[in-house]
């Protein structure tokens, strides 16, 4: 009615969510058909958990699909940092060293990009050069089930498939939630929900 003014206060920064759909468009434009890719998601987050930036498509009038809250996708490599969370709360070090060499879980084998390993490595390295080996070798020592309590602690939701792939990301997630997980990293370790 014209008796009241109601008043909305967002988080979001309407330059930075143009910022964000200049980001999308401009990527999209220049990957996607290389890549097969029509769509994409962007949310940008502060450490307190406050949401900056959303995107959940290419165009709102083509597709309604919010895929920054809604879609799930495989996380991969940025899925490790979960992983080396847990480890750091298991005993191990960013100093503790590890093998980089042929590992096989049953019939999988996993590798790294151009097949190649490195030896003994640090934490620290394999999470800078991002090695697929290490963080395999991590779950096999303490568990991939403390690897999934981590993550949903830090504040993934969706449902984590316990498998052997698991530290390489292969189990789905969304957008928002990766978000506010990686805000725990850059707060001190406190949960922020987005």
């Amino acid at each position: 009615g014209n008796d009241r003014v109601l008043t909305v206060k967002t988080t979001v920064d309407l330059g930075m969510e143009r910022a964000a759909q200049d980001a999308i468009d401009s990527t999209l434009r220049q990957s996607g058909a290389a890549f097969n890719v029509k769509q994409a998601a962007l949310v940008a987050i502060d450490p307190d958990g406050a949401v900056r930036a959303m995107i959940g498509g290419r165009d709102y009038g083509e597709s309604q699909f919010n895929r920054a809250t809604n879609a799930l996708r495989q996380p991969g490599s940025s899925f490790k940092p979960f992983v080396y969370a847990t480890a750091m709360m298991n005993g191990f070090t960013p100093q503790s060293v590890l093998l980089d060499g042929p590992l096989c879980i049953g019939d999988w084998c996993p590798q790294d990009y151009g097949g190649t390993f490195s030896g003994p490595v640090s934490i620290t390295t394999a999470l800078i050069h991002s090695i697929n080996i290490i963080p395999v070798r991590l779950a096999q020592a303490f568990g991939r089930d403390k690897i999934v309590e981590t993550a949903h602690k830090m504040g993934i939701t969706s449902e984590l498939k316990i498998t052997r792939s698991l530290p390489l990301g292969s189990s789905e997630v969304n957008v928002i939630d990766m978000a506010g997980a990686y805000a725990v990293f850059a707060n001190g370790g406190y949960k922020a929900t987005p």
